[in-house]
């Protein structure tokens, strides 16, 4: 299950994101599942568009999508309940910041172990 504490951990790519809130007001809102990431981006499909969204100050709300809840925590926060495997986790984008695969690495002297 994701929380905000696993959350770097996990592969984003797949799962879907919803951006909460960033400095450029044109991709807040924006929600599809991740097809990307690299050490600054996350790339989100959005019906046939993929669009590019800078992790750094934005605040992400991964999860499934649904679009009716009005219920948002604020960045660090695990929101309601979505299911029994799933929740929403809503990040600041700046914890994501590094390289994908250190990231997520289990071995070595990771930072995220």
């Amino acid at each position: 299950m994701l929380t905000p504490e696993t959350l770097p951990r996990h592969e984003l790519i797949g799962l879907h994101v919803r951006v909460a809130a960033a400095p450029n007001p044109d991709v807040v809102g924006i929600a599809g599942r991740v097809v990307g990431e690299t050490t600054q981006m996350l790339s989100i499909e959005v019906g046939s568009r993929t669009k590019h969204v800078p992790k750094q100050a934005s605040t992400l709300e991964f999860g499934p999508i649904d679009e009716a809840a009005a219920d948002r925590k604020e960045a660090g926060t695990a929101s309601k309940p979505a299911g029994e495997d799933a929740a929403y986790v809503t990040v600041d984008g700046a914890r994501l910041l590094s390289h994908p695969a250190l990231r997520t690495e289990t071995t070595g002297d990771s930072k995220w172990r």
